[in-house]
């Protein structure tokens, strides 16, 4: 699809906004009152007993939520007054307890494209919420203001899951996205959300790392509808030297999604001298193929120096080309490149017939052409969650 000056300049508008922080807690969307904004010491209180944790003897408390950290075999067994390295997990008298509950550092409207998620209700916005903390430390992360905090160190609001729903009607959202920051850390919040969310018929959305185990996350899919996965690289040293975390949790999370019939879709963001390496994405997109199927949309991000890689350059297009290429060639029917608005490879094409389906600039939605779930031209069924 070409592009006209016009076109361009408000693709680049669309995309600079989208690539604002997400930190702090002063929404694009809501203006809350002073009260509304839970106080310092409101902050570090714990509020929640966590639902995935054991008991075990000493006082010691073991979540069993996400994985330990390959760099600290003690982690996720907490003493007494002990705070995980997730930043809100909190041992308390042997219990386990969160400080994140109801207390997200940002609530925004967002179109479901900037999750990215291409192949469910496109279009539609969804009310977007985190809180501080996550259980990875990514060197790539562009949301570390809040990610690598703990809930009293930054702005929070206080809103309970019901008034996240009540918000989310008011400004007609399709549903609610958990994302900016590592969902998996807010499980509670999110999962009592989630609930809310599916009894006013709205659908949820999780943009996660995806380093969490199994059990938690079956539960999880039987209240979000969509994911995006965001795979940081290919090897185990990567992810053990660049984001504190194991590429085999990640790996099979998203086995446990696909065994689920949750509807994935994988993130990647290429990385120059990192995640480049057109051998080790050829490897990635041949393990998609075996595992998740070839229907299974596969996102190829550009990367923007941000946090501690501020000294690596952005992604050059010929390398995500290059990416798209690899992956068509395994046999992936639904490939995007991200990042880049105004590319042709941002559309949706039916795998069938070819044929131009959803039209976008950035986390623009021009045109939609699927009709019922299918080509119009070959009446082909689609992959996703079009209604």
């Amino acid at each position: 699809m070409e592009c006209n000056r016009r076109q361009f300049l408000r693709a680049g508008a669309v995309f600079a906004a989208g690539c604002v922080m997400a930190g702090g807690a002063e929404s694009l969307l809501f203006n809350y009152p002073s009260a509304a904004l839970a106080s310092s010491a409101g902050n570090s209180a714990v509020t929640r007993e966590a639902m995935f944790y054991e008991k075990l003897p000493g006082g010691i408390a073991h979540c069993t939520l996400c994985p330990c950290s390959p760099l600290d075999e003690n982690c996720g067994f907490l003493k007494d007054g002990e705070m995980c390295v997730c930043n809100v997990r909190f041992n308390r008298g042997g219990k386990l307890y969160v400080t994140n509950y109801g207390k997200p550092s940002t609530i925004q409207k967002d179109p479901i494209e900037k999750n990215p998620i291409y192949h469910m209700t496109p279009g539609k916005d969804y009310l977007a919420l985190a809180t501080a903390g996550c259980n990875l430390d990514c060197v790539c992360c562009q949301n570390w203001e809040m990610s690598q905090k703990r809930v009293e160190q930054i702005k929070c609001f206080s809103l309970k899951p019901g008034e996240v729903i009540k918000k989310a009607k008011e400004h007609r959202c399709r549903g609610i996205s958990y994302t900016y920051t590592e969902p998996v850390i807010f499980y509670e919040y999110m999962l009592d959300t989630a609930k809310a969310a599916c009894g006013e018929n709205m659908r949820n959305t999780m943009v996660t790392g995806g380093y969490i185990l199994s059990e938690p996350l079956k539960l999880l899919t039987k209240y979000v509808q969509g994911f995006s996965v965001s795979v940081k690289g290919f090897t185990e040293e990567f992810y053990r030297t660049h984001c504190r975390g194991k590429l085999s949790t990640v790996l099979n999370a998203l086995k446990v999604l696909r065994e689920k019939n949750a509807w994935v879709e994988i993130v990647v963001l290429v990385i120059p001298t990192l995640s480049d390496r057109m051998s080790e994405i050829e490897w990635f997109c041949q393990w998609v193929k075996d595992n998740m199927g070839v229907m299974t949309p596969v996102h190829f991000t550009r990367f923007w120096p941000s946090y501690k890689l501020r000294n690596i350059p952005q992604t050059p297009v010929a390398t995500l080309e290059k990416a798209y290429a690899t992956a068509r060639a395994k046999g992936l029917k639904y490939v995007y490149l991200g990042n880049l608005p105004g590319h042709e490879k941002e559309n949706t094409f039916c795998h069938n017939c070819g044929r131009i389906l959803i039209q976008r600039i950035g986390m623009k939605l021009r045109k939609n052409n699927v009709a019922d779930g299918k080509c119009p031209s070959c009446r082909t069924a689609i992959p996703g969650l079009w209604t």
